[in-house]
């Protein structure tokens, strides 16, 4: 009996997937899970943003403490059944920047190409600069402390197309590499 009580506890998980509510899709960032009643150890989401929590008693609440880099911090309490449990977390974020913005930009004639930037942002070389005056927009560097970027990718999809739209792919040939999720 005490094999059979063990074996029905061990298998016990909460199985979870996490998305995006911007783009549907698991965040453009690492992911970090805490399971907060238990301090258990916590896990990192893998590259589909699937993640497991092992050897959780049955019938219990648990709050889960879900960070992403760019996202606020966001808890959700699971309850456990006798065995493994499936949710899906969404992760809403607070985007200033995403492709409704970039529409916005555009028809103010304030466009910008983001950068995820660092510490020390890299200056605009003298074709950076022209590369600004020509197509009439601004290299834009958050430093070190970008939104989300699934906010990035939006809004810098969008003002892709909107500048293949007027000026056709020759801009790409001369816009700098550091600008997110240029393909």
């Amino acid at each position: 009996m005490i094999f059979v009580c063990g074996l029905t506890y061990a298998q016990v998980e909460i199985r979870g997937t996490i998305l995006s509510e911007l783009t549907g899709k698991k965040p453009d960032a690492e992911i970090y899970i805490q399971e907060l009643q238990t301090r258990h150890p916590g896990t990192i989401a893998d590259s589909l943003g699937k993640f497991r929590l092992k050897n959780l008693e049955p019938n219990q609440k648990y709050v889960l403490k879900i960070s992403a880099f760019g996202f606020p911090t966001q808890e959700f309490e699971v309850t456990t059944n006798n065995g493994i449990t499936n949710e899906l977390f969404v992760l809403k974020a607070d985007c200033e920047f995403d492709a409704e913005k970039a529409e916005s930009d555009w028809k103010n004639g304030t466009p910008k190409l983001l950068l995820f930037g660092s510490i020390a942002p890299i200056a605009n070389t003298k074709a950076d600069k022209r590369f600004e005056r020509k197509y009439n927009i601004q290299y834009y560097d958050f430093g070190d402390s970008p939104p989300a970027m699934d906010c990035l990718k939006l809004y810098n999809e969008r003002m892709f197309k909107l500048l293949d739209d007027k000026y056709g792919p020759q801009w790409r040939k001369k816009v700098r590499s550091d600008v997110e999720y240029l393909k």
